[in-house]
């Protein structure tokens, strides 16, 4: 008898204690979290948590700095005060990079940067270069990423997974809530995120003997190594293997696609099955191959770059292709980096308007506008695959801010023939992501006009008519009800998204088109 992973078992990463996304991994985001986030959260709840309690139950909160387990108070504080120490370190580093960005580089105007290193906190010394602007009076820096990674900072025993059951299809909102142990069906364990073991437990046909040394590599003994088996079930029978060209979308921005045995999967987001009432029209982990050639990101946000979906596929997965970033700023870390941290060995770096051979494909990275608070973000592309003579674009939550860039795209590429947008028109503030990066906040009237937003209808017209698609898929708005781990959407069809892509949909059907607002598994011919 060998021995798999159930499929209703969700297996959760955790960072600092809290649930893992992609900017708590590089150390100099995540002190920008804890302190200016994180403590916060812990420190109001801990003065009132009936003000968590009411809030979580008020829809028009969702997505708000409350903390979800608010009846867990005495296990959070004692957390709390117990990683105290460890969040010190974090502390140190915070305050080497607000004494630069508002201590050091505001009193050098034009004149030479070098006595600016002999300046530099400990934290930050050798680990930074500084620069000007093409103004000349605005200094700036960036991070030597590598190096910090290399760092004290970087601590990967911070780093662990929570194991428990989902029992809905509606997950709760995760970024905001301690990753503990919150009852006895629930199992947290230390582990690094990139360790060869997860892969073991998601790869699956253990035998026992297997499972139980691999409890044993855990640390875990006695009840908790039982808890741990209980998580496993015996292998099912694997499925028939097929071999058949397919365009399969899973949710939210996730897409499967398997040309002439050449498997793709873009931005993967998949749902949990095997508990009652879940909805059946699904795609989920089940339903992979065993292998996926190339993994496609578009950006970097936790609905799109997923560490829960990551994890659980990373021994499946032969290349990754991300967005090139050449940033590393605060608000942009290397995406390639962060997946190398991750445990994936072969990421490729792609940028605007290059093409790459995928096997009987071919990837070209195009051009990604807004949805990102008017920052300075490079780590964002659509993909264009071609299989054959086919182009399906996957524009994920671009928007059309540049009216004629699409246009020009299209003198590059040519036609495309299938098109799948976000139409998140409404889309949260920027500081909902990007507030603790921030030097200093902004004024609600800022941050509520450089919102997340994905294309409207007058913009998503436009891509469609520069592009002529035959089919336009509207995806990536959240309303699978598993998104609700990393989303806070709140739709009825009055919604402007809602008005936005309906608005579409029927521009590209009087056309001629075939286009439809996508929700749950939806198999498209390709």
């Amino acid at each position: 008898m060998r021995y798999s992973l159930r499929q209703d078992i969700a297996v959760e990463p955790v960072i600092a204690g809290w649930y893992g996304w992609s900017y708590l991994l590089p150390p100099q985001t995540l002190a920008r979290f804890v302190h200016n986030r994180f403590n916060r959260i812990v420190e109001s709840y801990l003065d009132d948590p009936q003000v968590h309690a009411a809030a979580v139950r008020q829809r028009r909160m969702h997505g708000g700095p409350w903390i979800h387990a608010h009846e867990h108070h005495d296990a959070i504080e004692a957390w709390y005060r117990e990683t105290a120490p460890r969040r010190a370190r974090l502390a140190e580093l915070f305050e080497a990079v607000r004494r630069l960005e508002e201590d050091i580089l505001p009193r050098h105007h034009g004149e030479c940067l070098d006595p600016v290193y002999q300046e530099l906190p400990a934290a930050l010394a050798g680990r930074v270069e500084v620069f000007y602007g093409r103004d000349n009076r605005t200094a700036d820096y960036r991070f030597v990423e590598p190096l910090m990674y290399a760092s004290e900072y970087y601590d990967e025993s911070w780093q662990q997974v929570r194991f428990r059951p989902v029992t809905e299809d509606a997950r709760e909102f995760a970024l905001t809530t301690p990753m503990l142990e919150y009852g006895p069906e629930q199992l947290l364990v230390d582990v690094p995120l990139n360790s060869p073991l997860l892969d073991s437990v998601f790869r699956g046909g253990l035998t026992a003997a297997g499972l139980d040394d691999l409890a044993a590599r855990f640390g875990l003994e006695g009840e908790r190594a039982a808890r741990f088996a209980s998580y496993f079930e015996p292998t099912p029978a694997p499925p028939a293997p097929a071999d058949d060209d397919v365009l399969d979308y899973v949710g939210h921005a996730c897409v499967f696609a398997r040309y002439r045995g050449t498997t793709f999967l873009v931005d993967p987001v998949l749902s949990y099955t095997g508990y009652p009432g879940g909805a059946e029209n699904r795609f989920t982990f089940a339903d992979l191959p065993e292998r996926i050639d190339h993994l496609l990101i578009t950006h970097n946000h936790q609905d799109h770059m997923l560490f829960e979906t990551l994890l659980r596929i990373r021994h499946r997965v032969g290349r990754v292709l991300v967005p090139r970033s050449t940033n590393a700023s605060l608000v942009d870390p290397g995406l390639g980096g962060i997946l190398r941290r991750l445990g994936f060995t072969d990421v490729v770096e792609v940028d605007d308007l290059e093409t790459l051979p995928c096997g009987s494909a071919e990837a070209v990275a195009l051009p990604f506008l807004g949805e990102h608070g008017d920052l300075r973000i490079r780590s964002k592309t659509g993909w264009l695959l071609r299989f054959g003579e086919r182009s399906v674009l996957f524009a994920a939550d671009s928007t059309n801010i540049s009216p004629t860039m699409y246009t020009r795209v299209a003198e590059v590429i040519g036609p495309v023939d299938t098109v799948f947008i976000g139409m998140e028109s409404i889309g949260a503030a920027a500081s909902w992501i990007y507030g603790p990066l921030y030097g200093e906040p902004l004024d609600r009237r800022t941050d509520q006009s450089r919102r997340l937003n994905g294309s409207d209808f007058p913009q998503a017209r436009e891509i469609v008519d520069a592009l002529e698609p035959d089919e336009v898929y509207v995806y990536a708005m959240g309303l699978e009800p598993w998104m609700g781990v990393v989303m806070a959407v709140d739709y009825d069809e009055s919604h402007p998204a809602i008005v936005d892509s309906d608005l579409l949909v029927r521009h590209v059907q009087d056309k001629g088109g075939t286009a439809e607002r996508l929700h749950l598994r939806r198999t498209l011919p390709l």
